[in-house]
């Protein structure tokens, strides 16, 4: 009889090594993309690809959740037949959306031909091209629609590392599309259709090497649909889902829209270009819930609450600590790498690396709750909680960017987070598990004390020793204290994991 804890642990290392793979292939996919597309395109044409691209972002959430919903009720039931149904009934529902989407766009488009204007002030050499391309992404995205259940299912019957093949695979078809357009001597509209085409022979990709490798849910012809959950409770489930994505994507993505509109587009840069310096930080630190999550679904489904609890704490502690030296290295290293990477303007300074650092080290703490509470099946609460978070950023952001500049932003994001996240996922976790799951403070207390003296010294270094091999290297000691210092307050059995590791 197959060792189910040795089996666990087998799959959380195969997914979670897939998980942090795929999130550098796609930051190197998007980094090698911009210096070419740039080059190519030129700033005005490519700064428009760009603004697609992010409304193409806003399109992915257009399956209502229906996805996560699924992977979440598959994690939880090993019954194939249940499986099955879970799966026919979400594929079902996702193909009467897209073909609702089709009407709705075609309806738009023959009323109001001018909606493509939502892109912003593009010259009017380019704006024929510009809309061809974003109704070739919209149809293209409308098609993937139902094959992103796909990559969902893999993660819900414990295959993440499948799930996150296909995701990295997805950037690397988007950077190979960038570079046909280039050989080709081809414009925006024929990497918008590359691009998804790229992305639809993904999608039918994974559908089919899902049903090669797990024939019990291929869907059979003729059989009735009778133990998934209703269309509606599946749709109910999607759409929380759907408001936790629009919430990343208005904490993510709406603050530079704050910062273009009030201050100008030229402070986007800064702002931007540290955010994502950091944000890359956050993806790396959180690639274990991709693979936790559905692993606490399927514990959750068997009551296995001993394994759930020591693995959520466990998976926090270790997540504040990547997000702590984030936070330290940040506020160390950031105006240099950023120099080099992108130049020396692309820095938003010492208060914005603070504000944004910060929120990465709260949102360490946010994402590892966030993934119990998504394998449990978020409730309307949670949702309540995610619009808060969403709404508070972008009301304080309003309020102190004119003031502050783009450290108010910063700081609206901080402050939100600040708000939501450190204290509604643990008390939510207890509260829905009947107090079954409890999160141990005292370690998490003790780090951040850690986290807080070691952030007072890096920005004294920064004060003091605005650049230079003292810096820097006094930077290092900081950072190596740091971690001797967490490793002290951690508790002994993440010390043994270590060690076994």
């Amino acid at each position: 009889m197959i060792d189910f804890n040795i089996d666990r642990r087998r799959n959380f290392l195969i997914s979670g090594c897939a998980s942090y793979g795929a999130t550098i292939i796609s930051i190197v996919s998007g980094l090698i993309s911009v210096p070419i597309g740039l080059s190519y395109f030129g700033p005005v044409r490519y700064g428009i690809w760009l603004v697609i691209a992010s409304v193409m972002a806003y399109l992915w959430i257009s399956d209502f959740g229906i996805g996560l919903a699924a992977l979440t009720l598959i994690a939880k039931t090993p019954n194939p037949t249940h499986q099955r149904n879970v799966l026919a009934r979400s594929v079902g529902l996702l193909l009467k959306l897209s073909i609702l989407f089709f009407i709705i766009i075609i309806i738009i488009n023959y009323l109001f031909p001018g909606w493509t204007s939502i892109l912003g002030k593009i010259p009017s050499n380019f704006q024929g091209e510009a809309k061809t391309a974003l109704l070739a992404i919209i149809f293209f995205v409308i098609l993937q629609i139902p094959t992103t259940i796909f990559s969902a299912v893999f993660s819900g019957l414990q295959k993440v590392y499948w799930n996150r093949v296909y995701g990295a695979l997805r950037s690397v078809m988007a950077l190979a599309a960038l570079i046909v357009t280039v050989l080709i001597s081809g414009n925006l509209v024929a990497l918008a259709l590359f691009t998804g085409l790229g992305g639809l022979l993904v999608g039918v990709i994974s559908g089919v090497h899902l049903f090669l490798t797990n024939p019990n849910i291929r869907p059979r012809l003729g059989e009735k649909i009778v133990s998934a959950p209703s269309t509606a409770f599946l749709f109910k489930s999607g759409i929380r889902f759907l408001i936790l994505q629009i919430v990343v994507l208005i904490i993510w993505n709406t603050d530079n829209l704050v910062i273009s509109n009030f201050l100008g587009p030229e402070k986007v840069i800064p702002y931007a270009i540290t955010f994502k310096f950091f944000q890359i930080g956050l993806l790396m630190v959180a690639g274990l819930n991709a693979a936790l999550w559905p692993m606490y679904g399927q514990a959750t489904a068997k009551g296995d609450w001993v394994w759930i609890q020591k693995t959520y704490n466990n998976s926090t502690i270790l997540q504040i600590i990547g997000g702590g030296l984030i936070l330290i290295g940040g506020v160390i290293y950031s105006q240099l790498i950023i120099g080099l990477w992108a130049g020396a303007a692309a820095y938003g300074g010492l208060a914005v690396a603070l504000a944004i650092g910060g929120y990465v080290y709260i949102s360490s703490f946010g994402t590892s709750n966030a993934s119990l509470i998504n394998g449990l099946n978020p409730t309307n609460s949670v949702v309540v909680i995610g619009i808060a978070e969403g709404l508070l950023n972008l009301a304080i952001s309003i309020i102190l960017v004119k003031p502050l500049g783009i450290f108010g932003v910063a700081l609206g994001t901080l402050v939100a987070g600040l708000v939501t996240n450190t204290w509604f996922g643990p008390l939510y976790i207890r509260n829905k598990t009947q107090r079954k799951i409890n999160l141990v403070w005292r370690p998490i207390f003790y780090h951040a004390i850690v986290v807080v003296l070691c952030v007072v010294f890096s920005i004294a270094i920064v004060l003091y020793f605005p650049s230079g091999l003292i810096r820097y290297t006094t930077g290092a000691f900081i950072i190596c204290l740091y971690l001797l210092l967490s490793w002290r307050v951690i508790p002994k059995d993440i010390k043994d994991l270590f060690k076994r590791v």
